[in-house]
C-alpha cells in the first residue's frame, strides 16, 4: 500500500521563505529616507529595544539564564507549576475606622496576607493593630509591615501575634525591616546624612530579628524595597541596583559586621525579602523580575552561596503596583494599569503582589470600597480564572523578553557596582550620590511625557474633558504623599504643564 507523504502542518509553498535582510531592505523602503535605526527605542536608564527579534541576531541558545526552579532562578522559583500561584496581599491603615471590617471581607474573599500601612504609632495605635490584624493573625493569614518599619514596630505585631495564640512555628510574617527605606524615604526622622548610624540600626535589627527567627522559622525579617526608589523617579535598572545594593548591606550586617549575629551568607540570605515596583509596561516588569534574580544569585555566588542545596535562593519577592503611574485624572484608568501591571509580575514569578486602590490619590489612605474589592479582584481575577501563575517561565523563548531581562541585569549590575563604589548603598544615599542619579532619570522622563514619546492614557492624551474639569488641581494637596513620591501625572493636573 503505497505511503502517502503529507506536508507539515502550516507549511504553504505560496509564502517565499523572507529572511531578516529582506525585512530591512523594506523596511528602509518604506521608511523614505529615514535610518533604520530611527525603529528602535530608548526605554529610560540607556536600555535600547529593537523592532524586530528574531533568532539570527537574539538567540536564546547558550544562555545563561538556566531553567526554572534552579540557579539563577531566572526563569522562576520552581520547576513545577502551581495551582495557588502568587500570594495576593492586601494593604490596610489600621488607624483608621472601618479597618477590621474591611480585612474581614477581604480575607474572607481570597485575600491570603494583609499589609499593615506605615504611619501608625507602635505604643499609641497598639489597640488599633489588634483590632485590626488580631483574628486574621489567629486564623493563619500573613501579615506584612510595610519596608521602613522600625523594630518597635515590629515588636509590636509580634506581641499581637502572640496574644492571639498564633503559634511562633506556624507564624507567618514579614517584618519589613528596612532602615534604608527608611532613610532614603524620610520616615521616622531618619537621618539622611549619617551612613553610620544607619549601619548601626541595621545591625541592632540583624541581632533581635535574627533571634526571634529562631522562633519562628517562618518569617522574613528584613526587606530590600526598591518600590521608594522607584517611586522617587528611579528608572528600572537603578531601582534593582538600589535593592541588591540594600541586600548586600544586610548580609554585611547579618554575616561579617562584628556587632551583627555573625550568620553565614545562605542563612542570611534566607531572611531576607525584596520588594519591587510594577509599572503599566508588563513587559518592563517581568524582565525586572528576571533580571533581578538574576544579579541577586551572582551576588550569593560572589558570597559563596551557589544555590545547590538552597541555601538562601531563591529569594523571597514581592511587588507592589507603582504609586508614581497613578492619576488623579480620569482615576478609572489606573484599573488598567494595576491589571497590566500585575500581570508583568505574575509573569516575572513573583511570591506576593500587593496592588493600590485606583483611587488612592483621590481618596488617599481612605480610599472607596469599590477601590478595595477591584484591588483584590484584579489578582484573584488574573489568579484564579486566567491561571496565570500555572504557567511555569512563560516569557521562556520570546526573543525581545529575553533579551530585555539581559539588558536591565547588565545595566542593573553597572549601577549596582557604581553604588559599591561610592562606599555602599548607606554612603550613596547620605551623600546625595543616589539622590542625584533619580533626580536626574526623573527629569528625563518628564521630558519624555512632555515630547509624547510616553503617553499618560487619560492625562496626556484621550484627556476626558469632564474628568479633567472635575478633578482640576486635584493633586495640588497629593503631589507629595509624604514618602518622596513623584508621581508622573502631577504636573498636568496641578496645571503646571499642559497635555
Amino acid at each position: 500500500m503505497p505511503t502517502s507523504h503529507k506536508p507539515p502542518l502550516l507549511a504553504d509553498p505560496g509564502f517565499a521563505h523572507v529572511s531578516e535582510d529582506d525585512w530591512e531592505s523594506a523596511a528602509e523602503g518604506a521608511l523614505r529616507g529615514a535610518l533604520l535605526s530611527s525603529l528602535h527605542s530608548a526605554l529610560l536608564g540607556g536600555i535600547e529595544t529593537a523592532p524586530l527579534y528574531s533568532p539570527h541576531r537574539y538567540s536564546t541558545e547558550g544562555d545563561p539564564a538556566g531553567v526554572p526552579g534552579a540557579a539563577p532562578y531566572t526563569r522562576g522559583a520552581a520547576a513545577t507549576s502551581g495551582y495557588g500561584g502568587w500570594e495576593v496581599r492586601q494593604i490596610h491603615d489600621v488607624t483608621l475606622p472601618g479597618t477590621p471590617d474591611a480585612i474581614a471581607t477581604d480575607t474572607t474573599s481570597g485575600v491570603d496576607a494583609v499589609t499593615v500601612a506605615r504611619g501608625w504609632d507602635a505604643e499609641g495605635d497598639r489597640a488599633a493593630l489588634a483590632a485590626g490584624i488580631g483574628d486574621a493573625a489567629g486564623a493563619g493569614v500573613t501579615i506584612h509591615l510595610q519596608s521602613g518599619t522600625s523594630p518597635a514596630h515590629a515588636a509590636a505585631l509580634l506581641d499581637v501575634l502572640e496574644q492571639h495564640g498564633v503559634d511562633a512555628d506556624r507564624m507567618k510574617s514579614w517584618l519589613g525591616l528596612d532602615p534604608i527605606a527608611a532613610v532614603a524615604s524620610g520616615w521616622f526622622g531618619a537621618d539622611a546624612g549619617n551612613s553610620t548610624v544607619v549601619v548601626a540600626e541595621m545591625c541592632d535589627a540583624a541581632r533581635s530579628a535574627a533571634e526571634f527567627t529562631q522562633r519562628s522559622p517562618q518569617a522574613v525579617p528584613f526587606e530590600a524595597d526598591g518600590s521608594v526608589f522607584a517611586d522617587a523617579g528611579a528608572s528600572d535598572a537603578t531601582e534593582v541596583a538600589a535593592m541588591l545594593a540594600t541586600g548586600v548591606a544586610w548580609l554585611r550586617a547579618i554575616c561579617d559586621n562584628p556587632d551583627g549575629p555573625g550568620l553565614d551568607p545562605g542563612a542570611g540570605a534566607r531572611l531576607l525579602g525584596f520588594t519591587l515596583s510594577a509599572g503599566p509596561d508588563p513587559f518592563l516588569v517581568t524582565a525586572k523580575c528576571r533580571a533581578l534574580r538574576m544579579c541577586w544569585t551572582r551576588v550569593l555566588g560572589t558570597c559563596g552561596v551557589d544555590g545547590t542545596g538552597g541555601e538562601g535562593l531563591p529569594m523571597h519577592l514581592h511587588a507592589v503596583t507603582s504609586t508614581a503611574m497613578l492619576s488623579a485624572l480620569d482615576p478609572w484608568v489606573n484599573m488598567l494599569r494595576a491589571t497590566t501591571a500585575t500581570f508583568g509580575a505574575a509573569n516575572g514569578g513573583v511570591d506576593a503582589i500587593t496592588v493600590r486602590p485606583f483611587d488612592a490619590v483621590t481618596a488617599g489612605a481612605a480610599s472607596s470600597g469599590l477601590g478595595w474589592r477591584v484591588a483584590a479582584n484584579t489578582q484573584l481575577i488574573l489568579r484564579h480564572e486566567s491561571r496565570i501563575g500555572s504557567v511555569i517561565d512563560p516569557a521562556g523563548g520570546s526573543w525581545y523578553l529575553e533579551d530585555l531581562t539581559r539588558k536591565v541585569a547588565h545595566a542593573a549590575w553597572d549601577r549596582f557596582r557604581e553604588i559599591e563604589a561610592a562606599g555602599g548603598i548607606s554612603a550613596a544615599v547620605a551623600s546625595g550620590e543616589l539622590d542625584a542619579l533619580i533626580a536626574d532619570e526623573r527629569a528625563q522622563r518628564d521630558e519624555r511625557i512632555a515630547a509624547g514619546d510616553q503617553v499618560l492614557v487619560g492625562v496626556t492624551d484621550f484627556v476626558d474633558s469632564a474628568e479633567a474639569s472635575a478633578h482640576a488641581g486635584a493633586s495640588a494637596a497629593t503631589l507629595d504623599l509624604g514618602l518622596g513620591v513623584h508621581r508622573w501625572a502631577a504636573p498636568y493636573e496641578s496645571g503646571s504643564a499642559g497635555p
